[in-house]
């Protein structure tokens, strides 16, 4: 039970408490059709009826991006104002209604002697951990590998059955056709507040290291490739797969699909669904198809299919 009142958020972010009076501690988080009185919930800026769910839900304390003119609809609630419902929300959950940070190695874990672990990181049952390094107030779940040469920043959390660095997936053929594995030789860097999804796999680079860098996000089942950069803030969804020394640029959004191997994606691309990427990107743009088009290409050309 908290006094959300209280929380440096209030402080640090453009919000407004509209009748403080009627505040009461919160609880739990829930959505708003299902919230019992001390959950806390947040109306999303598009919902239609927003009076209407104000009015509605049994929760005291509700997120939202406006005052009703009707001052009935919030009488015996507390309103908090902010452009953003949705992000404040997450920051007030996610800093306090989440739990507390736990610290610790479970007895389970295999670590390399000489393994660098940060004194606040929490390490799950079954986790083996090479000659690599792990930041603070790093999270790392249950039956997680981690090879050697990784090197792991602060805050990261990697979800169960995640792997990584282990060798990528590069063979020679010699002249009779038989593949000799070229060497693997990298390490894979993780930079500060990644999170990594359950049974991802992110290879080794083989001269050179694999990067993810700050803020990342990979859901469950992405498989990265060798030599492969992701840039800052970028999302990549489930069943993803990005082939070896391909670029990924800033705050980029790719959704399941397949990217080609030495490649380049620009800043703040969209890939859509189902996309078969085969050429590099420039920033900024929105591609989708097999292969990936531009979306005003790809629209024109489904347009035509369907007049077949």
């Amino acid at each position: 039970m908290i006094d959300i009142r209280s929380l440096a958020i209030f402080r640090q972010e453009d919000v407004r408490i509209i009748h403080p009076e009627n505040f009461i501690p919160v609880t739990n988080a829930k959505p708003v059709k299902t919230a019992d009185e001390d959950s806390l919930v947040f109306i999303v800026e598009t919902a239609i009826d927003k009076e209407n769910l104000i009015r509605e839900t049994k929760a005291r304390t509700i997120i939202c991006d406006f005052i009703p003119s009707d001052l009935s609809v919030y009488r015996n609630k507390c309103l908090i104002i902010a452009s953003k419902p949705k992000l404040i929300f997450a920051k007030i959950v996610n800093s306090s209604l989440m739990g507390n940070f736990q610290s610790g190695i479970h007895p389970t874990a295999v670590i390399h002697p000489d393994a660098k672990i940060a004194g606040n990181v929490s390490i799950g049952a079954h986790v083996s951990i090479g000659q690599s390094e792990i930041g603070e107030n790093t999270i790392i779940h249950s039956n997680v590998s981690i090879y050697d040469k990784v090197k792991i920043g602060r805050n990261v959390i990697i979800d169960s059955g995640v792997v990584i660095g282990a060798a990528g997936f590069g063979f020679v053929r010699d002249e009779n056709g038989v593949p000799y594995q070229f060497p693997q030789l990298g390490g894979v860097l993780i930079e500060d507040d990644v999170e990594i999804g359950a049974n991802t796999c992110i290879d080794r680079g083989a001269l050179e290291d694999t990067i993810i860098r700050k803020g990342v996000k990979i859901d469950n089942l992405v498989q990265i490739a060798h030599n492969v950069e992701i840039g800052e803030y970028s999302y990549i969804i489930s069943q993803t797969v990005i082939a070896g020394s391909t670029k990924i640029g800033k705050k980029c959004w790719i959704a399941p699909s397949f990217i080609l191997n030495k490649i380049n994606i620009g800043d703040h691309v969209t890939i859509g669904f189902g996309s078969v990427v085969l050429k590099s990107v420039p920033s900024s743009e929105t591609y989708m198809g097999n292969p990936a088009l531009p979306l005003e290409k790809y629209s024109k050309v489904q347009y035509k299919l369907k007049k077949l």
